[in-house]
């Protein structure tokens, strides 16, 4: 496979993902980016700071701000200093957020069956094995030995 390749069908897979986003994110009035650190927060409940945001989801630093701000102003996000150490700040989804989050899923589920379709469960599989691989490699290329990011 082409390295340009895997570039258009990622890109293009987020270009999809979005446009399928969007009635929710007009609905609850919010933009892709909140509705994105919203959504992996839900997602991801041990990934809650903004540097997590940042690193794990690949939102830039200012952006990701931004977005954290605009949900917690909102109160769709509280802000929590951590219990051990207090320079990080958790953050922690709102009561508020339920309805987005319960929509959101429900896109994010349809989506995965959209973008799946036609697609045998070996064939699922074997592509899970394959994307696996890729980011451990890719772990390895952008990482040091001691496993600081290059």
């Amino acid at each position: 496979m082409n390295p340009i390749d895997l570039i258009f069908i990622s890109t293009k897979t987020m270009k999809a993902y979005e446009a399928f986003c969007q009635p929710v994110c007009k609905k609850f009035q919010l933009n892709q980016t909140s509705f994105d650190v919203l959504m992996f927060l839900a997602n991801n409940p041990k990934y809650n700071t903004a540097r997590d945001i940042c690193e794990i989801r690949g939102i830039r630093t200012g952006i990701a701000s931004v977005a954290v701000d605009f949900l917690v102003s909102n109160g769709y996000l509280l802000r929590q200093p951590d219990d051990i150490d207090r320079r990080i700040w958790r953050l922690l989804i709102t009561e508020k957020s339920a309805p987005i989050i319960q929509e959101g899923r429900a896109v994010q589920q349809e989506f995965g069956k959209r973008l799946t379709h036609g697609i045998s469960e070996e064939e699922l599989a074997a592509y899970t094995q394959i994307i696996q691989k890729f980011k451990e490699n890719i772990l390895a290329i952008t990482h040091n030995k001691k496993g600081e990011l290059l």
